[in-house]
């Protein structure tokens, strides 16, 4: 990859990472990385999060989940029903050491 000479080379990288993604999946990623950096949690709903894109919730909701079967976002944790994310390894580039939460076979 090309050296960058902007002040964020981070974010720079991830949009280059996202360029494939749909309009709204590569705004919902740099929410994210803007929000939350690359690696904190971003502890916004889902409903905030749309309301701040401009974009109907359930559009958001759809993009999120997708998101992150494809390993862009990670969900770190829950509050009752409300899910929380922070990027994930294909947004960062880096590969995650420890996951954030239990992960059980049935």
């Amino acid at each position: 990859m090309p050296a960058t000479n902007g002040p964020y080379p981070e974010l720079e990288a991830l949009q280059a990472r996202i360029s494939g993604l749909s309009h709204l999946k590569q705004n919902a990623v740099m929410t994210y990385a803007i929000l939350g950096g690359l690696e904190r949690s971003v502890e916004r709903t889902a409903a905030a999060l749309a309301e701040l894109m401009g974009v109907p919730a359930p559009h958001f909701s759809r993009a999120r989940r997708e998101l992150e079967a494809e390993g862009w976002l990670e969900h770190t944790h829950s509050e009752g029903q409300v899910k929380f994310y922070r990027l994930g390894e294909m947004a960062t580039g880096r590969e995650v050491v420890v996951s954030l939460r239990n992960r059980t076979t049935a």
